[in-house]
Order: C-alpha cells, then structure tokens, then sequence
C-alpha cells in the first residue's frame, strides 16, 4: 500500500494536524488504499494530544467520491479485504462494518474535526465532509452526491446526516437530483457553515475557528461534541437530563477550576485536560 496516498501533518505546537489526500492523479477517489491509510491516520490522531483535526485535498478537488474500480471488484485486493460487492448481502455487510465505522470514527472522536474543502466534493466524499464537525469551502467548490447517476444512493451516512443537517426538503434536492452546486449555494442551504472566496480567506476563517477551539477547554469540548450529537432528536427532558450529567463531571476536573479562576482575574486559562 503508498504510504503517502494520505498525508499526515502536525502544526509547530502539535495542536493541529491536517490530513490531506494524495491521490491526486486520480482526483482523491476514494479506493481501499486511500481508506486503511485514512483509517489508520484517524486512529493515531485520536490517541494524539491534537486539538483540532483539518481534513481537505488538492487546490482543484476536495475528492471524486469512491473510486469506481473499487466498487465494481476491479482493484487489486491481495488481502481479501473486500467481497464481491455485487451481492448484496456481502455489499451491505461491507458498509455497514467496515466503511461506515470509518467514518463515524471522525464523528466519535472526542476532537472537533473541519472539512476544507476546495474543487470537487462528490458523493462519498460529500458524505465524510457531512461527517465533520465544520465545513468550509471556496465559493467555487462544486458539490453533488450523485449516487443516483450511477444507479444508487447514499450508503455512508448521506442521506442519514444530511437530513438532520439540512431538512428533508433540501436532502432530497440534493439526493435525488444528483445535481451539482457551488459553495454559495451549499451555505445557503446550509451544507456549509460559511464560504470563502478566496484560498486565504478559506485560511483565515478556519484559523480563526481553530483559534477559538484551541482557546476553549479540550475536555469541554470533546464531551460537548458528543452531548451535541447524541442529543438530536431526543425528548427534551432526556437533553436536560444529559446536559447537567456531563456537566456535573466537569465541574470535578481541574480544567473547570482553572478557567473560573482565569475568568474571575481576566487571564489566559492554562488548559491541562484534567
């Protein structure tokens, strides 16, 4: 397998690390090769002292989506890893345990992960973004989870995730159309949470992002991630009853003292992760 078909990189300080895919010459498809890499480097980063996760691609393409030679068995697998796709019950076991885990491992990761995304976001590349905690993207990226222009839909969490981002109208819009829009069209439907116009601009509003989860507490942060996730479409007295629950474990750890204590006398909170 190459080794560098996902670059792995840390910031001086190692509270970023960015990983990009390079598979450029065939616009970042998404075969088995790229996604042990993309696993593995998940896996490390969550057992890292990273703050913030950034994934993104080339300057011209985020991803095409699922390497089509990978779905249709015409990649070489000397490991066995992947069935014959065309039945379906080993196509719906492969999804459902071995890509799908993939990419709710950015979502179970106690770490806010941002998608940056420039060029072509399709389909299952569409989906890992929806997967992401923060989107962002140039006005020129061109969306489209076109599954049903080859015959299929969403399998890796498109239609799950995009609904509960988006709605049911705009889901369907975008699913069943298959039809391909620019970044200002995917913030104002709210795929992305905001739009550059250009490569510094895209810059400058993730770093300000970064800057401010940085600022906040890493453990605060992690458990609200997940508190956020998990709440979605519960009874409200279960989200109040949770919400008080991570709470009350906070407000033990050392981390919560030290940034009322910092708030009180107007300094920085040095955050410990305790």
């Amino acid at each position: 397998m190459d080794s560098n078909i996902i670059l792995v990189e840390e910031n001086e300080d190692k509270t970023i690390t960015t990983i990009t895919f390079n598979r450029l010459e065939k616009k970042n498809a998404m075969n088995l090769d790229l996604l042990v890499n993309f696993q593995n480097a998940i896996d490390k980063i969550e057992r890292s002292k990273t703050r913030v996760v950034i994934i993104t691609g080339g300057d011209d393409i985020f991803s095409a989506g699922i390497d089509l030679k990978f779905l249709t068995g015409q990649e070489t697998d000397p490991d066995g890893i992947v069935p014959d796709l065309r039945i379906p019950a080993n196509f719906r076991y492969f999804a459902n345990t071995w890509i799908q885990p993939i990419f709710t491992k950015i979502e179970k990761m106690e770490k806010p992960v941002i998608a940056k995304i420039k060029g072509y976001c399709f389909g299952m590349a569409f989906e890992l973004a929806l997967a992401c905690d923060f989107r962002f993207c140039l006005d020129s990226a061109i969306f489209s989870m076109l599954e049903t222009k080859i015959g299929m839909t969403p399998d890796v969490g498109g239609s799950t995730r995009l609904t509960r981002l988006v709605g049911i109208q705009n889901t369907k819009d975008i699913v069943l159309t298959g039809r391909r829009f620019d970044g200002n069209e995917a913030y104002r439907l709210g795929v992305v949470n905001r739009v550059a116009k250009t490569p510094d601009e895209l810059d400058s509003i993730i770093k300000m992002y970064t800057d401010e989860l940085i600022d906040s507490a890493p453990l605060a942060v992690g458990l609200g991630k997940k508190l956020i996730d998990n709440l979605y479409g519960k009874d409200v007295f279960i989200g109040l009853e949770l919400e008080t629950l991570v709470s009350s474990q906070l407000l033990q750890t050392k981390d919560a003292v030290s940034g009322a204590l910092a708030r009180l006398q107007k300094t920085k909170p040095k955050w410990r992760g305790k």
